[in-house]
C-alpha cells in the first residue's frame, strides 16, 4: 500500500500540513520535529506523488531549460557547469529539470514551450541577438531568467559575467608582461557575451595607448576548429602580435594547437589568454592563462533567482552580473 501525508503525520504526531511544510520546504518547523518527520520519512519509504502535487497546486514543479539545438549540449564544458549549478539549487527546492533543445527559427516550436503548461518558468542559454523567437520567450508571461545573455529591456531578466572587466583584466596583463601588439580571437558578436568581450578588448587597446589593427583580429565564433584554421592568418602577417587574447577557452586552445604545429612556442613566441577557465585549461601543457567566469554559480544563482520571482519574493526583472578573475598559468 502507497504510503501518504497522513500515515507520516500519524506516526510523528502532527498534522498533515506540518508534515507538507517539511516536504515541500515551505514555512516554519522546529529542528527537532523536521528531523523526526525526515527520519519517518526514510523509514516508511515515501515518495511524493509530482503528478497529484501538480494538480493541487497548480504548479509543475519543473523548471524547463532551454538551448538552442546548434550547441553541442553534453559536450560544452561551459554548458555542463551551469547545468550542473542549476540542477544543484532545483534539487534542494525538489524541483525537477526539463531540457528543451529548440529551433531557434521554428516558431511553433519555441512558442510551445511556453504555452504547454509543462513548467513553471524557464533558464534560457546560448540566445543570440538573431534569435527572435527565443528573445519573445522572455516576453511572455512565464517567468524567465537569460544567462550570459545581457539585455536592457525592461522585462527581461538575465544573470551574466562582468565581460568586458574580464577582457579588461587580460589585455592589462598582457600589457604589464610588455606586450604592445595584441591580437584577438573574436567571438559570436551576435551573442552579447561575445561582443562585450570584444567591445572589452577595444576599449582596453584605447586606454593602453595601443593601436587597433584589424588584421590582428580574427573571426572564431566560439568554435575551436574555426579558430584553429582562422589563426594562420594571423600567423602569416609579416608584422605579427606577440600576444593574443580569446574570447573563449576553445577557440585558445585551437590557436595554441596551430600555432605549436607551425613550429613557434607558447608563450615564447606568443603569448596566449582564453576566457572561461573550462576544466581542460589548467591540465594541458602548457597550462592556460585564461579570465574565468563563474559558469556554476551562474546557473545556481539563476535558479535562485527563478524561483524568487515565481515565488513572488523577487519582482521581475532582474539584472545582476558576477566578477570575474584572472588566473594566470603558463601561457603567458
Amino acid at each position: 500500500m502507497k504510503v501518504t501525508i497522513a500515515d507520516i503525520a500519524r506516526k510523528a504526531g502532527v498534522s498533515k500540513m506540518t508534515v507538507s511544510r517539511v516536504i515541500n520546504k515551505t514555512g516554519s518547523v522546529a529542528i527537532e520535529t523536521k528531523e523526526n518527520i525526515e527520519r519517518i520519512i526514510r523509514e516508511m519509504d515515501y515518495h511524493p506523488d509530482h503528478i497529484a502535487r501538480s494538480l493541487s497546486s497548480k504548479s509543475t514543479r519543473t523548471i524547463g531549460i532551454v538551448i538552442p539545438k546548434k550547441e553541442k549540449i553534453f559536450m560544452d564544458n561551459y554548458i555542463a557547469h551551469v547545468l550542473s549549478g542549476v540542477s544543484e539549487v532545483l534539487k534542494n527546492e525538489d524541483y525537477r529539470i526539463m531540457l528543451f533543445p529548440v529551433d531557434v527559427t521554428n516558431e511553433f516550436e519555441v512558442s510551445g514551450i511556453a504555452q504547454g503548461n509543462m513548467v513553471d518558468g524557464l533558464i534560457i542559454l546560448k540566445i543570440s541577438k538573431n534569435d527572435n523567437y527565443m528573445q519573445k520567450l522572455s516576453d511572455g508571461k512565464l517567468p524567465t531568467i537569460r544567462i550570459n545573455n545581457r539585455d536592457d529591456g525592461e522585462q527581461v531578466s538575465f544573470i551574466d559575467s562582468e565581460n568586458i572587466k574580464g577582457a579588461r583584466l587580460a589585455m592589462e596583463y598582457l600589457y604589464q608582461k610588455g606586450h604592445r601588439k595584441i591580437g584577438f580571437i573574436c567571438g559570436r558578436l551576435d551573442e552579447t557575451n561575445g561582443e562585450d568581450r570584444f567591445t572589452g578588448y577595444r576599449e582596453s587597446l584605447t586606454n593602453l595607448g595601443l593601436e587597433y589593427n584589424e588584421n590582428w583580429v580574427i573571426q572564431g565564433d566560439f568554435d575551436k576548429e574555426l579558430a584553429y584554421r582562422n589563426i594562420e592568418k594571423l600567423l602569416a602577417l609579416k608584422d605579427k602580435p606577440t600576444a593574443i587574447f580569446s574570447s573563449d577557452d576553445y577557440m585558445a586552445l585551437g590557436a595554441i594547437e596551430k600555432i605549436q604545429e607551425m613550429g613557434y612556442k607558447v608563450p615564447d613566441d606568443f603569448a596566449v589568454v582564453g576566457f572561461d577557465d573550462i576544466d581542460v585549461a589548467s591540465l594541458l601543457k602548457p597550462a592556460l592563462t585564461t579570465v574565468q567566469q563563474p559558469m556554476h554559480d551562474l546557473g545556481a544563482e539563476a535558479a535562485q533567482i527563478l524561483l524568487d520571482i515565481i515565488r513572488g519574493k523577487t519582482e521581475a526583472p532582474v539584472k545582476k552580473f558576477l566578477d570575474v578573475k584572472l588566473i594566470i598559468r603558463e601561457t603567458t
